[in-house]
């Protein structure tokens, strides 16, 4: 039998930008590495955001930057493992999940954990994971139980499907913010279909005219980057929002943003669990968010924030106006959000959870 202690954990990204799964992936060594042997692998190891590169160096994380065409890459990794065969990879998204599945397996590495992190997946994409899942991982790993039950229905193996929600390692400390009548509303997402923006823009024109008559006026700051990076500047000019809508492309310091905001709004059209509402209420800030994925798990409703149905517009800008309106509100909001995550999702649960998944593998095996 293996030693714990000998155990080597490889976690196979596809890059290391300012994603959920990047971030997760980082988090994910930096716990791990002070029990196990623990390694990143960037397949895409041109592609790092400052960030995290920071967070690596700090927490002295092992890591490896593949660099060559994929041919290269895959010898590489094909070499590692062949060289591991009793270590478990780690990988999250689907490009991961194929190289994992199909290197892992040649090579005869003992434990191969896929990643699914949506709660809905395109069908091309649900069928090509549900064969790596079927026929050549030890067990996948989701991040939401939503997407669980999801991967279940649709004939993966369940007694190979797990949930592990994502966690944070909590820096900040309770925010008490101050009464203003400028209220800054935040959003931060990638720029693609699935963030629904238009409906957002759509929920913050509304709100700006039913504050016409109010003491109150609102900002709006959506940060990321995407391919829908246009059609959002077109969609901030169709409802003549260029004076309260600013578009910051993936900043160096997130944080401030954080700090600076009253009011997180997400319009997702699905998700698995949010990150970037989980980087919400670590700042103290009140959620207005669709009601999918693992977000009922996120945030208590009418305590926290305020959970609605998608492209409901009118809805979501009523709900903004309530917080708009109610400072006390925003401000206990805020605070039972960072409790929430404190005693839910923090750095440590996360922590213990993966460490009890992989020793429960080995003492299995």
């Amino acid at each position: 039998m293996i030693m714990h202690e000998n155990i080597k954990v490889f976690i196979l990204t596809n890059t290391l930008l300012q994603g959920g799964a990047e971030k997760q992936s980082v988090l994910l060594a930096k716990n791990l590495k002070d029990k196990y042997s623990t390694t990143i692998i960037v397949y895409y190891g041109e592609k790092y955001h400052k960030r995290l590169i920071d967070e690596v160096n700090k927490n002295k994380l092992n890591i490896i930057f593949l660099k060559g065409n994929h041919l290269k890459k895959i010898i590489y990794l094909y070499n590692l493992f062949k060289q591991n065969k009793d270590s478990i990879i780690f990988s999250y998204l689907l490009t991961t999940n194929v190289l994992n599945a199909i290197l892992g397996s040649l090579t005869g590495v003992k434990f191969k954990i896929g990643g699914i992190r949506n709660s809905i997946i395109p069908y091309f994409k649900l069928k090509l994971q549900k064969i790596l899942h079927n026929h050549f991982l030890t067990a996948t790993i989701s991040n939401n139980y939503s997407g669980q039950k999801n991967l279940i229905n649709n004939g993966f193996n369940r007694n190979k499907c797990f949930c592990i929600h994502n966690g944070i390692e909590i820096k900040e400390a309770i925010i008490n913010r101050d009464h203003r009548t400028n209220i800054e509303i935040l959003t931060v997402g990638r720029f693609v279909p699935a963030k629904d923006y238009y409906t957002a823009l759509k929920a913050i024109f509304l709100l700006k005219k039913m504050l016409a008559n109010s003491n109150h006026y609102i900002t709006y700051t959506i940060i990321g980057f995407g391919s829908e990076e246009n059609k959002i500047k077109s969609w901030i000019e169709y409802f003549n929002l260029k004076d309260t809508v600013s578009l910051i492309i993936n900043p160096n310091n997130l944080n401030n943003y954080y700090q600076k905001a009253d009011i997180y709004f997400s319009t997702s059209l699905y998700e698995g669990l949010s990150n970037s509402i989980i980087e919400a209420m670590e700042f103290s800030l009140p959620i207005v968010a669709t009601n999918v994925g693992d977000n009922e798990y996120l945030i208590i409703e009418g305590q926290s924030g305020f959970l609605l149905p998608i492209k409901d517009a009118e809805g979501m800008s009523s709900k903004l106006k309530l917080l708009v309106d109610n400072p006390k509100q925003r401000v206990e909001f805020g605070h039972n959000a960072y409790r929430h995550l404190k005693n839910n999702f923090s750095e440590e649960i996360f922590k213990q959870k993966y460490i009890n998944f992989i020793n429960n593998l080995f003492d299995e095996c």
